[in-house]
């Protein structure tokens, strides 16, 4: 089978981490069928839109194509924005005609975000008739949410709709958001699909700090809460001061000075930006993931973390329940500081109540690469199987 993924986030030089989860959907897929994967964005300023370049990365039966086109700013803010789409969208049909002409025609197409590479598996489809998936990603269909669907300009909420149902079939990483979409778009079968993990490098260890050693991964931007997390630190290290914390990702001047006025400098290790192996590295040797989120969608670091064999504290936003249970982590409410704390207190007196071996074995049953990719593979058949080819 081969399969066109057009992906409006994915890992690029601009942004390494944009749509990483779809990249590991990606290499997961690639165990069962040929996949091309296309993904345009902008990069550097220049008027001659000619200069588009084209990078290759090319692995066992998957084609990673990342098309980089100029763009130069007028300063005009709708002409800019006109010029743009413009722009995008003639070098993503420019390449994608191409690339027919030369390999031929996929079997299916699959959407990754609608907006924007969405609007290319609506052309493919009325041009050629080839059935195209969308998968949602994003938790932006909140109206707490900021920048969220609903304050978003009509031909961008009219474009989302008119993908999102002229789709062969759509599905989301979450149970909360494939109802939250059925509700918004009168869709009635979005089948989930959940993010995936690779089990060759997210695994259980046996190791033992010397203290009880939480683990914090994010983009510590607003949405994750560190603040309050230092803050819970705080009132903790007030009652024991047996434990540590290792916060991995973007921290900020602001975060480090919070955590020392705090007095929690011997306990909180910021360690900056980790790859994707130094993350597991991190899990493994620690305790409990701990996460404070404002919202989520279903974030990959606890299942990550699960899949390591580590109980999980989070907070019970979006997908995060559908993961983390009694079994395997303690939830709490969003900006419930009080809960947190209480949390965080049982994880450590109660620690010997999980079962790591046991969390690690369920979850690589649930999100690694094989089970994951063939949920993708099994629901690509079934969409070909009921979609009559209109070309015979």
């Amino acid at each position: 089978m081969n399969v066109l993924w057009l992906a409006s986030w994915y890992p690029n030089k601009v942004n390494p981490f944009e749509g990483d989860f779809i990249q590991r959907h990606a290499k997961s897929v690639s165990n069962y069928v040929n996949l091309v994967v296309v993904h345009v964005t902008q990069f550097g300023p220049s008027k001659n839109t000619s200069l588009a370049t084209v990078e290759l990365k090319e692995a066992e039966n998957l084609k990673e194509y990342t098309i980089y086109f100029p763009f130069k700013k007028t300063g005009i803010f709708l002409l800019d924005k006109i010029t743009y789409n413009v722009q995008y969208y003639w070098t993503f049909t420019r390449f994608i005609r191409k690339y027919f002409k030369e390999h031929g025609l996929p079997d299916i197409v699959h959407v990754h975000v609608p907006m924007k590479a969405g609007v290319i598996g609506k052309w493919i489809k009325q041009k050629w008739k080839i059935p195209y998936i969308t998968t949602e990603h994003s938790s932006s269909y909140y109206d707490y949410i900021p920048d969220n669907y609903f304050v978003r300009s009509r031909y961008y909420r009219k474009a989302v709709s008119g993908i999102l149902k002229k789709s062969a079939q759509v599905t989301t990483v979450s149970r909360v958001l494939a109802e939250q979409l059925k509700d918004i778009f009168a869709l009635f079968d979005i089948q989930v699909i959940h993010n995936v993990v690779d089990t060759t490098i997210f695994f259980r260890q046996e190791v033992n700090p010397p203290v009880f050693r939480f683990f914090h991964a994010s983009t510590m931007n607003h949405p994750k809460n560190v603040e309050g997390i230092l803050n819970v630190f705080a009132r903790l290290l007030n009652q024991r001061d047996n434990w540590e914390c290792v916060m991995a990702g973007w921290e900020t001047a602001e975060l480090k000075k919070k955590a020392f006025s705090l007095g929690l400098e011997n306990h909180i290790k910021w360690v900056g930006v980790l790859t994707y192996n130094e993350v597991a590295t991190s899990m493994q040797a620690s305790h409990a993931l701990i996460m404070f989120s404002r919202y989520e969608n279903f974030p990959c670091v606890v299942i990550e973390a699960l899949c390591c064999g580590l109980p999980v504290i989070a907070t019970n936003v979006g997908g995060i329940p559908e993961a983390v249970n009694h079994s395997n982590g303690l939830l709490v409410q969003s900006e419930n500081e009080d809960g947190l704390l209480q949390a965080m207190t049982n994880m450590i007196n109660n620690y010997d109540s999980f079962n790591r071996v046991k969390i690690a074995d369920q979850a690589s049953k649930k999100y690694s690469y094989e089970v994951i990719g063939k949920q993708f593979y099994d629901l690509y058949q079934k969409t070909l199987t009921q979609t009559t080819p209109t070309w015979f």
